[in-house]
């Protein structure tokens, strides 16, 4: 529980900054082979969102909905990096007519630009499941990133 308490504390810390410096939305589709926990290596599907804010410390959070074999997972996570790689970790929720609905913890490792590979752990009640995968993030939203001409790519001045 205690595990829980930190995490929420560092979502919300993490929304009580100042998101007006330079910032990025990313979204994209993500792949995992999932095995360990006792269960069969399943494939499973994502669609995974993040805001990353690179102004000095460059933090994340991300959101995404994972489609596994009768089950599906909703999770966040609190992420750090320095652009090619970085780790993460945050509450993940599953369910499934099979295997009722959990609460727990997911952790990542990754290393990417816009194409990536990851590492996760999933600790649910009573289950360790692990995946490796990769994904593809667009940028979708950008802001206070200057182009190489010194204009500002978010907003034009041209009245």
């Amino acid at each position: 529980m205690r595990v829980y308490k930190i995490l929420a504390a560092c979502f919300l810390f993490a929304l009580s900054l100042n998101v007006n410096a330079q910032t990025i939305w990313t979204v994209g589709p993500m792949l995992h082979v999932n095995f360990g926990g006792g269960q069969k290596k399943s494939v499973s599907f994502a669609v995974e969102a993040a805001y990353w804010n690179i102004n000095k410390w460059p933090f994340s959070f991300d959101f995404g909905i994972e489609f596994d074999r009768k089950k599906t997972r909703l999770y966040s996570e609190f992420q750090t990096g320095i652009g090619v790689a970085g780790i993460s970790g945050g509450p993940v929720f599953q369910f499934g007519k099979d295997s009722g609905a959990k609460l727990g913890l997911q952790v990542t490792s990754w290393v990417n630009y816009y194409l990536g590979l990851d590492y996760r752990i999933i600790f649910l009640r009573n289950e360790r499941r692990m995946a490796v995968g990769t994904y593809v993030k667009v940028p979708v939203a950008t802001h206070g990133l200057e182009s190489s001409s010194g204009h500002s790519n978010w907003d034009s001045d041209w009245d």
